[in-house]
């Protein structure tokens, strides 16, 4: 006598349908707070801007000067001028977020400025690399740690600063970073500590200026 297969096919179509039906309702539901959303976020006013703890470059901190190649000198220009926007981390807020928080009439405005604080980290991240392969680490110090105490997202940036703690013998100040990076909303965030837990100053990353 064989073995029944056809209930229990029965009962996994029977499952199979519920299942559908409650994916669907429940897509359905989401797509349905978004356009609610969407609706209050595109009626929301105006909100005042002028106040935000803004962020700014201290630029005076930088080396500047101290190399005539073009790459180098292009990245510095670059940080000057931005050193004179206001820079906010935007980083992970929707579009849909940003109006409802600054209101429709700000958020070219507040797009922008979240523009220019992802580009401002690229430059720190490419700046930081030149300087440490032109033997100015303390300088690269400052600046990855004006980086990441801003919030930058670049993975690369926080490997850089814990393998200058590391080789300074800097324990406490690695520990801090690595606590940093625990309790942060970063992607990457394991693969960054795996990274920093299994380098050693023999692959220490550094990059010459192209």
């Amino acid at each position: 006598m064989g073995f029944p297969i056809l209930p229990f096919v029965l009962l996994f179509l029977i499952w199979l349908a519920i299942r559908i039906k409650t994916l669907d309702a429940k897509q359905e539901q989401e797509e349905a707070e978004f356009w609610a959303k969407e609706k209050a976020a595109n009626a929301t006013p105006a909100m005042d801007i002028s106040n935000l703890r803004y962020i700014t470059i201290p630029i005076e901190k930088f080396p500047l000067n101290f190399s005539n190649d073009e790459k180098v000198m292009e990245i510095e220009s670059e940080l000057i001028e931005l050193s004179t926007h206001k820079l906010l981390n935007l980083s992970g807020i929707s579009n849909t977020d940003l109006k409802l928080t600054y209101g429709v009439p700000n958020f070219e405005t507040m797009t922008q400025i979240g523009e220019d604080f992802d580009k401002m980290c690229i430059l720190l991240n490419s700046y930081s690399k030149i300087l440490i392969s032109s033997d100015k680490e303390e300088d690269a110090v400052k600046v990855l740690e004006f980086a990441i105490g801003v919030g930058t997202d670049i993975s690369e940036s926080y490997i850089m600063l814990a393998n200058l703690y590391k080789k300074r013998s800097q324990q406490e100040k690695l520990g801090f970073l690595r606590e940093r990076i625990l309790n942060s909303n970063l992607l990457l965030k394991d693969s960054i500590l795996n990274k920093i837990d299994n380098s050693t100053e023999e692959n220490f990353y550094t990059s010459s200026p192209e």
